[in-house]
């Protein structure tokens, strides 16, 4: 299973200083990262991300890109 290289420089570089953001991008890389990627959490993290707004956009093209969609999907899937 593969997705689009996830933005997390580009995400570090537009979040606050000193946020929950910063933690909140490590882990969704480390949700990425693992062995058994789990869809719910990777969702909870990016929902959690949409709450800074300088994030928004560069989330939101990783995030809706079709590659990124069907990791997703294909891990809802394995899930079942």
């Amino acid at each position: 299973m593969t997705y689009p290289p996830f933005p997390e420089g580009e995400l570090r570089e537009k979040a606050p200083a000193n946020s929950e953001a910063h933690a909140t991008i490590d882990a969704l890389r480390n949700e990425l990262a693992s062995e058994q990627p789990d869809a719910r959490r990777i969702e909870d993290h990016v929902e959690r991300l949409r709450g800074w707004d300088e994030l928004v956009a560069t989330l939101e093209r990783w995030w809706m890109d079709s590659r990124t969609q069907a990791f997703i999907q294909e891990l809802s899937a394995a899930g079942l």
